[in-house]
């Protein structure tokens, strides 16, 4: 299974010895995925990392509870991606190709921060409301929200003082260098957006497309053959899900892991021929730590320090 479909399939410093987070960072947080989900926006953005620098249009539009949007590239190769009512489309004309996959249960879209476990947030991280600043020509105020240990990076993030959206985040390592930043350089925000702005630019009959060959079937924990026999702290297995690869007919099974901010999949394969040799590989952001147990090949893949995807992935074993 090759490491791109796994991107595909995902579609993430100063130590503290004491977690804590205050009211006013909590109340933020809320501000932030409420905007999200309930605000239509127009905008365009920069995502930067150590190698590129890419500028991306994204338009945002609630319709009957759900969100609606369409992202697309405006530098670089003309990519686009659509998310309708019920699927994400992503578009790759310059390949004659698209993929068509089912829309996850996310409600905020880009640029929500979704924390799924507020309460327990502060024992992983310290989060503290900073200066206000000014980011798209608007009043923006600043959130830190720093890791308590190597496992996990921090993050800064800067949102609409009068809408609560996200307008800027930046990821940082342990040093406080940013590994990763997305920043609007123009947004215009709770305006009327015509459906015809979420029409992509090049037509679905134009490419080849490739579709989930079946939903993902979700697992009990005890159905699986596999366990983990460590833990990170703080990381706490969500869910277990049997689910095809992209363009693929090859089934696997894909384990979700989650401190309530930073989440980790592992992709366990059956494979006579591992594609890649046991190691870290970085894109951006994002590490991914390979092995192989006995003929299973092992991918654990997160928006999270490398010693926290290899640790995880040596922790895996199976069940007897």
């Amino acid at each position: 299974m090759k490491l791109a479909g796994r991107f595909l399939l995902l579609g993430g410093i100063l130590w503290i010895t004491h977690g804590w987070a205050d009211d006013d960072s909590i109340a933020l947080l809320k501000r932030m995925n409420h905007a999200a989900s309930s605000l239509n926006f127009d905008g365009v953005f920069l995502h930067v990392d150590d190698q590129h620098l890419d500028t991306l249009r994204v338009i945002h539009k609630i319709q009957n509870g759900k969100v609606l949007e369409r992202l697309y590239a405006l530098n670089g190769n003309p990519r686009e991606v659509i998310r309708d009512a019920e699927r994400v489309w992503c578009f790759m004309p310059e390949r004659k190709m698209g993929h068509a996959g089912l829309r996850s249960t996310k409600q905020t879209g880009f640029p929500g921060f979704m924390v799924k476990n507020l309460d327990g947030l502060a024992s992983n991280y310290i989060l503290t409301t900073g200066n206000v600043d000014r980011i798209a020509d608007r009043t923006a105020i600043r959130l830190k929200i720093l890791p308590r240990d190597a496992y996990r990076y921090g993050y800064e993030l800067w949102a609409d003082q009068e809408t609560g959206l996200l307008l800027k985040s930046v990821l940082i390592d342990h040093a406080s260098n940013a590994i990763e930043q997305y920043m609007y350089a123009f947004i215009n925000i709770g305006i009327d957006i015509p459906d015809s702005d979420l029409l992509p630019m090049t037509s679905k009959e134009e490419l080849e497309w490739f579709n989930d060959k079946k939903p993902p079937k979700m697992m009990a924990v005890a159905d699986s053959p596999w366990y983990f026999d460590s833990l990170p702290d703080g990381y706490n297995l969500i869910n277990i899900m049997q689910r095809s690869m992209p363009m693929d007919d090859k089934r696997l099974e894909h384990m979700v892991l989650s401190d309530g901010l930073a989440g980790i999949s592992v992709f366990i394969e059956k494979t006579e021929n591992p594609a890649y040799e046991n190691g870290i590989e970085q894109m951006g952001a994002v590490n991914a730590y390979t092995r192989t147990i006995d003929e299973w090949q092992v991918t654990v893949i997160g928006e999270v320090p490398a010693v926290a995807v290899k640790l995880i992935g040596e922790a895996l074993a199976l069940k007897h």
